[in-house]
């Protein structure tokens, strides 16, 4: 599990919108791909206020192990929020391998004990090692506390090792049918690692209007799915959504009712293209992000 510049300037978009505060859960020990300097400099281009933070000072990474492409100076997952504020970060696994602090599997549901602990909490590609991916993120939702952001960033291409794939859509719908408030589902399209770098948006207007009609996102290069999600005072974890091409009349009301209460969300986009588009054959309902966090209808 890691998180890479652009999870960091996910986490730094939201910041800047409502601060990152209280009780951090990561998924995983998460392996942060940036020296101290790389991450004060993306906080900074972001438009973190980082005038007080000293590199020389920054936790350094001393527990994730055996990670593809880790170096020596790579910043620990404490160390990113610890330049947002007042925040307290913990981890939680399967095991204590990389010293997580609460140890439990997500396949089986959490214990009474465990829920409603986290203000935020973090998958940097944790779900897609995870065979019961529905206990995962009915856990997910029970960790959460009401007004708890979620930040969940997950292979969806058979081009790696994941163990299970999950759509962006799969996953919107889970958080629609519960009744989170917010919620932003993104398909990451890269030319192999270094490569070009196009994100798409599913579109939540399009959904509700088109809904049977709403496109399934395919490519030939490697995809992620990156979705946030907010859980309201009366968001749930139990229920089951239907997929779409087969929701009763009656389904779709209550879907579209819930659905409602996203589209009127006035949070910014928090994920963007490095490059101008070049995926071809982009099915209704994907809007296109560009370099400056604009979606292109």
């Amino acid at each position: 599990m890691g998180l890479n510049r652009h999870h960091i300037e996910m986490l730094a978009r939201e910041h800047l919108y409502r601060p990152i505060r209280g009780d951090v859960l990561m998924i995983g020990r998460q392996t942060v791909y940036l020296s101290p300097d790389e991450l004060i400099e993306t906080l900074r281009g972001i438009g973190v206020d980082v005038s007080g933070a000293d590199a020389a000072k920054i936790e350094l990474d001393r527990s994730t192990l055996n990670r593809a492409g880790a170096r020596e100076d790579l910043v620990s997952d404490r160390a990113v929020f610890a330049l947002f504020g007042d925040a307290r970060v913990r981890a939680i696994d399967v095991s204590r391998y990389e010293g997580a602090e609460i140890v439990h599997d997500l396949n089986l549901p959490v214990p009474a004990s465990q829920r409603a602990i986290a203000d935020v909490i973090v998958d940097g590609s944790a779900l897609d090692n995870i065979f019961d991916v529905a206990a995962a993120l009915r856990n997910y939702s029970e960790m959460l506390r009401p007004g708890g952001r979620l930040f969940m960033a997950n292979i969806f291409s058979a081009h790696g090792t994941a163990y299970t794939l999950t759509p962006s859509l799969t996953l919107l719908d889970y958080f629609v049918v519960n009744g989170f408030v917010d919620c932003q589902a993104y398909i990451i399209v890269r030319e192999g690692v270094g490569g070009r770098r196009n994100v798409f948006l599913i579109d939540l207007d399009f959904y509700r209007e088109r809904q049977r009609d709403m496109g399934c996102f395919a490519s030939l290069y490697p995809m992620a799915a990156f979705v946030f999600a907010e859980k309201g005072a009366h968001s749930t974890a139990h229920r089951i959504p239907i997929q779409h091409h087969y929701r009763s009349d009656a389904d779709w009301r209550d879907f579209c009712r819930n659905l409602d209460v996203m589209r009127r969300s006035t949070r910014p986009l928090s994920m963007r293209s490095t490059d101008p588009l070049f995926v071809a054959e982009v099915k209704g309902g994907h809007l296109y992000v560009d370099d400056k966090f604009e979606a292109v209808r």
